[in-house]
């Protein structure tokens, strides 16, 4: 009996520390309720990589500059004609809802590097939120960020020129405080569906 007692410790350990451990982990995923279409939740989160972009004041945009706070994401171009500025505006009218958290970040990230230098970035974002911020990369950095999340896009036309066209996946991305993706919202977007999932995540997950 003696020869097993060290193995019995140790089982008895066990048995004290892990509910310890899982109380302190991943949540229980949260349960939306049905009439909140085109919602999915990462549970746990979807890691994101190291990158280096390049933000609306030519500053350098990272990883870093989504620890610490909730942010929603959207990725498109500036010259987009119909997806973008709506959702971009409803993004502007979920930051006035009540039980938004006020540091959420708003980050508009353009695939057409080409066309949307950071002064025309600066530009854009302004004119929806004085308070949103533009990023864009190299093709190899905005790809270190866009494969985790699923984002795809494709030009269309002479892009030799600046006449073409980016047609582009056009979902919201919730980003939690570890700078990895928790959510993402699929298209038509609205006030109503984008806000009531952020605030249900955000305060499920905080």
């Amino acid at each position: 009996m003696k020869k097993y007692l060290p193995i019995l410790f140790v089982i008895g350990g066990l048995i004290i520390i892990l509910p310890t451990f899982f109380m302190g982990g991943e949540p229980e995923k949260l349960k939306l309720p049905d009439n909140l279409k085109g919602v999915f939740i990462d549970s746990p989160p979807m890691p994101i990589p190291e990158f280096t972009l390049v933000d609306h004041n030519n500053q350098p945009f990272t990883k870093d500059n989504f620890k610490g706070k909730w942010s929603l994401v959207f990725f498109g171009f500036t010259n987009c004609p119909d997806v973008c500025p709506t959702s971009m505006s409803v993004l502007d009218k979920v930051r006035k809802l009540e039980g938004v958290p006020k540091d959420t970040q708003y980050v508009f990230v353009s695939v057409d590097s080409k066309r949307d230098q950071p002064e025309k970035l600066k530009e854009f974002v302004a004119f929806f939120n004085e308070s949103f911020i533009g990023a864009t990369g190299s093709e190899a950095e905005l790809k270190k960020f866009e494969e985790p999340l699923g984002v795809i896009y494709n030009f269309e036309g002479d892009t030799g020129s600046d006449d073409y066209n980016v047609t582009h996946f056009a979902a919201i991305y919730i980003m939690d405080p570890t700078g990895d993706q928790r959510a993402y919202i699929l298209p038509p977007h609205s006030l109503a569906q984008v806000g009531e999932a952020y605030k249900l995540i955000y305060q499920h997950y905080k």
